[in-house]
């Protein structure tokens, strides 16, 4: 609980105060419903709703505090609640980061951040540099699409964004992850999540840099729109760790940036790089080389997408002063997240491979890691995507044509729109959309009963798309979703079939 003063000493920054000039802040919040007693609430105009439509709901719920940026809005509530306390603003989107972080006590200051940005990669990366740093005893949380775990554990957190957690969202985070003891975070920094400054005031010890590739022109509308969003991320970095194997934005970064610079590659020169790449059963072998000293290692991942991903990790530790030797001992055990490249081994005689896969460029990847895994044939499944931007929906059917034996095509995140419409784009790309080896499935439980059907004995399906995430968006709703369960619930559905003879 805090009383803030709304005066010209006050540290907040605001245009105008209606009302009481103080008022005692229990919690902050964007979210009417989420309002208690005490409650300062926060009016965000969004593209389908904005939030000083709900003052009314906030004030009934408990609200004493009300913050926006539609004056006449403020003074009319102002007028029927006269005791209550509204300020004004110019932008709410940064009075709520601002807000929020006073509110905490701005925690984020004492812990060190690393902000990782990119299209395809980012949960990998985090996920890495979780288990390095863990492993090299500096507790390390992480926030993105993967949920939300701090050094020891998974938090129970609903996002209302898919990745990167609106600004107050990220406070109260940081404040748990810090009373737990964990004062380390690695997150996903989306472009959207930084036009809409939801990481407003963050200083980022280490920016990492992924790739660049077509994503989010839903949003965007244009790739260099894109491509500056990003790039505000190293506006808010002390280091920067970059990708020169990337053309999409590596040489934009290293013009830029005015930091210490740590580059990884594989195919450039860089400070760190991987060589000799040798993949068997248990993972992948190569050859790191690091500013030309050189070590051979193993760890325990697939596909040269995420040896690139490892990297970005492994000199990201370098950059703030971890010694190689360490970092080499903790290889071996490098772990990864849920649906990235992860292999289902609970049902015996079926080989399943789950990825995150769900842009072209990101499939293309992915194949090129699994046709070097031994199987006998290849079952895919693809999906488009509702929410997205629906031009890559055909690309991801030209991807996959001729790269599968059998490819099932489905759907993620229909939204408002139509699931068969969606199949039928995705299908539009293949030069034989008739071919008897695809399936369509409109939903992605039954997309993944299918792929699992096709496949017999020393046969390998691989099931891409946005699986993972604890949820499917179907109209405004948020529907949960388990992908773990929808396989075991194929594989208990036969346990239940008669045996025929």
């Amino acid at each position: 609980m805090r009383t803030w003063y709304w005066d010209q000493d006050s540290p907040l920054g605001f245009q105008h105060v209606y009302g009481r000039t103080h008022s005692t802040i229990t919690h902050l919040t964007y979210d009417s419903r989420k309002i208690n007693q005490g409650g300062c609430f926060i009016c965000i105009p969004g593209s389908n709703n904005d939030g000083h439509r709900f003052i009314g709901n906030a004030i009934h719920r408990g609200a004493t505090t009300i913050v926006g940026s539609n004056d006449r809005a403020l003074q009319y509530w102002h007028s029927l609640y006269p005791l209550l306390t509204f300020v004004l603003v110019r932008d709410s989107k940064t009075a709520l980061a601002e807000y929020a972080s006073h509110l905490h006590d701005h925690t984020h200051k004492k812990m060190n951040l690393f902000g990782v940005t990119g299209t395809n990669g980012k949960t990998t990366i985090t996920a890495y540099l979780r288990s390095l740093l863990n492993q090299l005893g500096e507790q390390t949380g992480v926030i993105g699409t993967a949920g939300v775990w701090s050094g020891k554990q998974q938090y129970s957190f609903k996002s209302t964004t898919p990745t990167t957690p609106e600004s107050s969202d990220l406070q109260n985070i940081f404040a748990s992850f810090y009373e737990e003891g964990t004062e380390t975070v690695a997150m996903e920094a989306t472009s959207i999540a930084i036009e809409q400054q939801r990481l407003h005031g963050l200083e980022f010890k280490v920016g990492i840099h992924t790739n660049l590739s077509s994503e989010h022109l839903e949003f965007h509308k244009t790739m260099e729109n894109y491509k500056k969003a990003k790039l505000k991320l190293f506006q808010q970095s002390n280091i920067a760790v970059v990708n020169v194997d990337d053309p999409g934005m590596a040489s934009d970064i290293l013009d830029m940036f005015q930091g210490r610079v740590w580059t990884y590659g594989i195919d450039h020169q860089a400070d760190v790089m991987a060589s000799q790449i040798q993949t068997d059963e248990k993972g992948t072998s190569f050859l790191l080389m690091v500013q030309g000293d050189s070590y051979l290692v193993h760890a325990p991942i697939f596909g040269t997408f995420n040896i690139s991903n490892a990297l970005a990790a492994v000199a990201t530790c370098l950059s703030v002063g971890y010694p190689v030797s360490d970092i080499l001992q903790a290889i071996p055990d490098l772990r990864g997240a849920d649906g990235r490249f992860q292999i289902v081994s609970n049902y015996p005689g079926k080989q399943i491979i789950l990825d995150y896969a769900h842009t072209p460029d990101a499939l293309e990847l992915v194949l090129e890691a699994v046709h070097k895994l031994p199987h006998q044939r290849l079952i895919l499944m693809i999906t488009g995507i509702g929410l997205r931007d629906p031009a890559k929906r055909p690309r991801m059917a030209e991807i996959a044509e001729g790269k599968a034996d059998y490819i099932v095509v489905s759907v993620d995140h229909p939204g408002p729109y139509d699931r068969q419409g969606i199949v039928d784009d995705v299908v539009a790309g293949f030069r034989d959309p008739t071919n008897t080896t695809i399936y369509k499935e409109t939903h992605r439980e039954d997309g993944i009963h299918k792929a699992l059907s096709l496949a017999r004995e020393g046969d390998l399906i691989l099931i891409t798309g946005l699986g993972f995430g604890g949820y499917q968006v179907i109209n405004d709703q948020h529907i949960p979703y388990n992908e773990l369960e929808v396989i075991d619930s194929y594989f208990q559905k036969l346990k239940q079939l008669p045996l025929t003879h």
